[in-house]
């Protein structure tokens, strides 16, 4: 089912769908830390997860089919990655990316035909290199940034289709008030997502961690989705639900998005999707 059809069918039908993204920190698959972390898995119940900083030992199901990236870019464990895709249902195949490190992408196809490309990243931190880019300035953010552009335009117009989802760990926050990493990559970044149509349904006013914690954090995790089926998204969310709570869980809190089974249906939208390919 093409995102077209998807806006124009009768709005009875209307899948939901439920979109996570975690940094486990590196936990490995037979630590107290990993136990901790499938207590989680199994408690928000996602469609399509889309962890960083993760192990290959370390899955939110049994029946998950997933794409990895390849080994990371610094000295690690043999199956640690930077980005780990899994989904629930559907058939998933692994896509190409410029970034075999640091991103993954894969195009999930539904029973119903409709069908979503998934791309997860790990952009880099404050202080952090980026293969021969310095950290200075946020060179290594812009030029890690860029190429990933490049990666999410040439799917969506690989498959102009499909829902292109870009998740993971982005090191930025997308506040207006400032809180990591730097108001040039900010402004990278918006720029970035909006040219080739991605909505963040996880900062400003649908930011889970700054609602969570009354402002004292902003999420830096985030999940964007394309504009026309981002516009309809339920509701934010994120886990624990204590700042506490993350000892011996993760530095990160999980996020997520749910989009609902009520009505999508806007026979406008489709339309929207045009634009960018």
């Amino acid at each position: 089912m093409s995102v077209t059809e998807f806006f124009s069918v009768s709005p009875v039908y209307r899948p939901r769908m439920k979109i996570a993204t975690w940094n486990l920190e590196r936990a490995l698959p037979q630590s107290v830390q990993a136990e901790r972390q499938r207590q989680w898995f199994s408690r928000i119940d996602a469609d399509i997860w889309i962890l960083t900083e993760t192990h290959l030992g370390i899955t939110p199901g049994e029946t998950h089919a997933s794409v990895a990236s390849s080994r990371p870019d610094r000295p690690s464990e043999e199956d640690e990655r930077w980005v780990q895709i899994w989904a629930r249902a559907g058939e998933l195949v692994p896509l190409a990316t410029t970034d075999e490190a640091r991103t993954a992408a894969a195009l999930l196809t539904l029973a119903s035909g409709q069908q979503w490309v998934v791309y997860g990243t790990v952009l880099p931190w404050l202080g952090s290199s980026w293969q021969s880019h310095p950290a200075a300035q946020g060179q290594a953010f812009a030029a890690a940034l860029s190429t990933q552009q490049t990666d999410w335009q040439r799917l969506r117009t690989t498959y102009p289709e499909a829902i292109l989802t870009v998740a993971g760990d982005f090191n930025q926050d997308l506040n207006a008030l400032h809180y990591y990493g730097s108001r040039r990559n900010k402004q990278a970044l918006r720029q970035a997502l909006d040219s080739v149509g991605l909505v963040c349904c996880t900062a400003g006013e649908n930011d889970p961690v700054h609602q969570l914690i009354n402002g004292q954090h902003s999420n830096i995790d985030h999940i964007c989705i394309s504009s026309e089926v981002a516009t309809y998204f339920h509701q934010s969310f994120a886990w624990p639900h204590r700042l506490d709570d993350l000892r011996g869980l993760s530095d990160h809190f999980g996020v997520g998005v749910d989009l609902p089974e009520a009505d999508f249906c806007d026979r406008d939208v489709a339309a929207k999707a045009d634009r960018y390919v």
